[in-house]
């Protein structure tokens, strides 16, 4: 963890932080069968990023039902940020989840 996260980091993103951290690793472990899975979560005091790399077997191209990861997206979205995913080398995922800590308009 790096920045003030106690301090700089809105309740309710903190909520969704911790809903993403858990159906992430609930992924990892029950669809990619990863043995180990690297958690980062930083602040700089103008967005929290959430970084969790797995050396799963990663994302099969020929699973269209990802609703879990519509959520994870989601999240990131109603928060003004976004979501991506990547391979991990040599095996596994990386999930990058993005938010600014203002609210977007309107929301």
């Amino acid at each position: 963890m790096t920045g003030l996260l106690d301090t700089v980091v809105p309740a309710g993103h903190a909520e969704h932080l911790l809903a993403v951290v858990r159906e992430t690793l609930s992924n990892a472990a029950r669809h990619a069968h990863a043995t180990a899975v690297e958690v980062t979560v930083e602040t700089d005091s103008s967005r929290v990023r959430l970084r969790i790399a797995d050396n799963g077997t990663g994302i099969d191209p020929a699973v269209t039902r990802r609703s879990g990861l519509d959520n994870l997206r989601r999240r990131a979205t109603d928060l003004g940020g976004g979501l991506t995913l990547t391979p991990n080398e040599p095996t596994g995922t990386v999930v990058e989840w993005t938010v600014p800590l203002s609210a977007p308009a309107g929301a």
